[in-house]
């Protein structure tokens, strides 16, 4: 019975490998990939990833064993999976420009690079990477070559655009962006006040200045949270890449406050400084980082859900006088209230419990475990909490 055992493990093991992307031998050469590739009339997909990459991990336990993308991929492909810090990978992450993980290049036969995208995303946002790789209408280099060869039509530039963030081309992102939005006379339509918060990446930007200005149509339309990540986060971008030390890890205050004042309003000066503070908090000490965390929530409030379940859990974690921890707890039901999934109402479940409401703990872990498992999240952590709860009732 044994070796019969092995034979259907075996098939087994074959039959599930064979439902997701097909690569090549990983000791397989480059140039051989590309004489495969050249040879079956296929383009080459190359995962470009690193050992340490914690999204490239995630994209191959989740996404390329999948039957949908494996079906796309090996019809349409050569696969290939190589380290960018190993062996050929080194040179191969130099010639095509690799910087960020995961990417997604698309290469021809003769190595000449058609496509490009990154970063970790469901099923049907990678399939839509590998359609665009063999549409010549949408491939990221077609597209380029468009552009600089002088094509400025309005549809044209909106496809270009949304190439060129996904490749991650910033500078054509934002030449592609502005082309297209000079080119509408009417800014207030749903399909542009879209475009406007998809490409109003800068406060030096005529699409940012249009969000301020007009805050609370794009509310009403598009969501608090969505301005609110918008109108912070952008200006956070800005002076990071212009003022912020990675070395040191330190935000040169003066210089970035100064360059704020020049583009947008003192008020939203202030509270992006006053964000920045919370966001590169350091090694500040607990105290102080608790005072100034319920001092900023209480001037600005915040409709991201994750900005109020991180400090509601950070506060959990830290806070010991129950006026702070329920401080955190309304932080906490607020994100609820945004967003209903697992991570935000264990939240909540901890900080009923630590300040003494062994019922609403419970009613909070129950309604978190059952998101879990809507989810397929690891919900161990919140068992073991309800486990405690339920022993001392």
């Amino acid at each position: 019975m044994k070796p019969i055992l092995s034979v259907i493990l075996i098939f087994i093991s074959s039959f599930s490998f064979s439902q997701g992307i097909n690569f090549v031998p990983a000791d397989m050469k480059w140039q051989d990939v590309l004489a495969k590739a050249k040879k079956e009339n296929k383009i080459v997909f190359v995962d470009a990833y690193t050992t340490w990459c914690g999204p490239c991990k995630w994209m191959a336990a989740n996404i390329f064993p999948t039957k949908e993308v494996g079906d796309v991929f090996n019809a349409s492909f050569v696969n290939a999976k190589i380290d960018m810090e190993k062996g050929e990978g080194v040179d191969i992450a130099q010639k095509y420009a690799i910087r960020a993980y995961p990417t997604y290049i698309f290469v021809n036969g003769d190595g000449e690079m058609v496509h490009r995208a990154l970063g970790s995303k469901p099923a049907d946002k990678f399939i839509q990477d590998a359609k665009a790789a063999v549409d010549p209408d949408k491939q990221f280099f077609s597209l380029k070559k468009k552009f600089e060869s002088g094509e400025r039509s309005p549809e044209f530039l909106k496809k270009m655009s949304y190439a060129a963030e996904d490749a991650q081309e910033v500078e054509l992102k934002t030449k592609a962006s502005e082309a297209y939005i000079n080119t509408q006379k009417d800014w207030s339509t749903i399909e542009n006040m879209k475009f406007i918060m998809a490409f109003g990446s800068s406060i030096e930007g005529k699409m940012f200045d249009y969000v301020v200005k007009n805050k609370a149509a794009f509310e009403k339309t598009m969501g608090k949270a969505a301005v609110e990540n918008l109108l912070l986060g952008t200006p956070m971008t800005d002076m990071s890449i212009k003022y912020y030390n990675r070395n040191t890890r330190l935000l040169d205050t003066e210089k970035a406050e100064a360059y704020l004042s020049k583009h947008i309003s003192k008020e939203l000066t202030q509270q992006v400084m006053a964000y920045a503070s919370l966001l590169m908090s350091g090694n500040k000490e607990e105290n102080a980082l608790i005072k100034q965390t319920i001092e900023y929530m209480d001037k600005y409030s915040s409709e991201n859900a994750n900005f109020l379940n991180q400090y509601a859990w950070t506060f959990f974690e830290k806070a010991k006088d129950p006026a702070q921890l329920q401080k955190a707890l309304e932080w906490s039901l607020k994100s609820v209230q945004i967003d209903d999934n697992f991570a935000y109402n264990d939240t909540a479940a901890a900080l009923y419990f630590k300040l003494g409401n062994k019922s609403k703990a419970k009613e909070y872990a129950e309604k978190a475990i059952k998101k879990a498992k809507e989810s397929n999240e690891d919900s161990a952590e919140t068992q073991a909490l309800l486990k405690k709860i339920e022993a001392m009732q």
